[in-house]
């Protein structure tokens, strides 16, 4: 689809709708997984202490970290600001303007009404989520440096979703990666 074609605006409702699917969605659960045993592996997660025990109440954070970052950056922020939060692909050209473009989509999002806007979601709503984050969180983990650090693996981890969505998913990243 062309970048520049209009597609229909969504309202407050289904903003919140497509947010609420995405934390229901099974994917969501997965992605905790993946997430708290890279966290757990490399020793950069929240310290939640040793074991089963520990590593469920790492898995219970990302797990809310995730679905609040649905709430804040696909729903609430996009319906204050009226935004469209959904990722659109370039879809075409070549392998760096497209990984530019997915970048990009980090910062400059569409209005409801197609027009360019900062992207509120991703800058605000991530800013929102991680701020929260610091609720559920060991107190030996909380600090500024530590929140801005979740700050800025949240917006890498969404601009590496945005590459993966623009060239079709995970799977077709990686076929395109190991075809040469």
């Amino acid at each position: 689809m062309d970048p520049d074609t209009p597609v229909p605006s969504l309202r407050a409702k289904q903003k919140f709708e497509m947010a609420y699917r995405e934390t229901l969605d099974p994917s969501l659960f997965i992605r905790a997984a993946l997430v708290s045993g890279f966290d757990k592996g490399l020793e950069v997660g929240p310290d939640y202490g040793p074991g089963w025990s520990g590593f469920g109440q790492l898995y219970g954070y990302n797990a809310a970290n995730i679905a609040s970052s649905n709430f804040f950056a696909h729903a609430l922020v996009p319906s204050i600001f009226h935004q469209d939060p959904r990722y659109f692909r370039k879809g075409s050209g070549t392998v760096k303007s497209r990984i530019w473009w997915a970048i990009r989509a980090q910062f400059v999002a569409y209005s409801d009404k197609g027009t360019q806007m900062p992207n509120y979601g991703s800058l605000i709503g991530l800013a929102m989520s991680t701020g929260l984050s610091a609720a559920y969180m060991p107190p030996q983990n909380v600090s500024f440096v530590n929140t801005m650090k979740g700050y800025a693996i949240k917006q890498g981890v969404q601009a590496g979703l945005n590459v993966s969505r623009e060239f079709g998913g995970l799977n077709r990243l990686v076929k395109l990666a190991t075809r040469h």
